[in-house]
């Protein structure tokens, strides 16, 4: 169940202290967001940011001359998060919710423009991470974006606070990505790959499989991605089609 914090930039939750501090980053290509051309031309723009964690794709997007107008709205599991006071404050993001991806309502969906799982499929376990791409690719509306990034092998990570919902659970070969037939797709260090997917890729959600095993390397990542000729070159946009 979601839990409105925010509605149209007014506090409308709870205050609260809490031993949980608003941190992270992470190694998501997000500047692939700006190379959404056709959606420059609208009036106006809705953007969900899935797990916005200290608001970094928010800022980006309300700081870049092409996108200052579009509307971000944030979900997030951890509750600090929601109560990040400096984020709040910048009047960022026009709603925020507290609570999982799993638990957002499907009529939610049908209302955004670009739908944003940046370095968070990676925390939930395989059954989780497949359901939820699934889930997000069939309630979308048809004209949609859905973008996703994630480490490309299991990349080691923990948690860090109580409740953080920081551990990885899974790896991602980029092999998995690519069979979902992206519209294009970019690559950061190391190894962390963001894709861009329309309402088409519904029809191959099945070909999304992450990897349980912590053994899987950054070496094979990047060894499965020459097999199939995939461009790990850091920051380079790849656009594709198909026939």
């Amino acid at each position: 169940m979601l839990l409105q914090i925010v509605k149209d930039y007014h506090f409308t939750g709870v205050a609260k202290m809490s031993e949980g501090v608003s941190e992270g980053s992470s190694a998501a290509p997000r500047e692939l967001i700006f190379q959404l051309n056709d959606l420059m031309m609208q009036l106006s723009v809705n953007v969900l940011d899935i797990g916005f964690g200290v608001g970094t794709l928010g800022r980006m997007i309300k700081a870049n001359p092409d996108t200052f107008y579009w509307s971000v709205d944030g979900v997030d599991g951890f509750e600090p998060n929601c109560h990040n006071e400096a984020l709040l404050d910048d009047n960022i993001y026009r709603n925020i919710w507290h609570g999982l991806a799993q638990d957002i309502p499907q009529e939610l969906f049908a209302k955004y423009d670009v739908i944003c799982l940046l370095d968070v499929i990676e925390h939930l376990d395989r059954d989780a991470a497949t359901g939820l791409v699934r889930y997000i690719l069939t309630n979308m509306n048809d004209n949609a974006r859905f973008f996703i990034s994630t480490p490309l092998w299991f990349y080691p990570q923990d948690t860090m606070q109580e409740g953080d919902l920081e551990k990885h659970l899974i790896g991602v070969p980029v092999s998995s990505m690519m069979a979902m037939l992206p519209q294009m797709y970019s690559v950061n260090n190391p190894l962390v790959g963001g894709f861009i997917y329309g309402k088409s890729s519904l029809e191959y959600a099945d070909m999304f499989s992450p990897v349980t095993n912590p053994a899987f390397s950054q070496a094979q990542g990047r060894a499965i991605a020459r097999a199939i000729n995939f461009d790990c070159t850091p920051g380079k946009i790849t656009r594709l089609q198909y026939d």
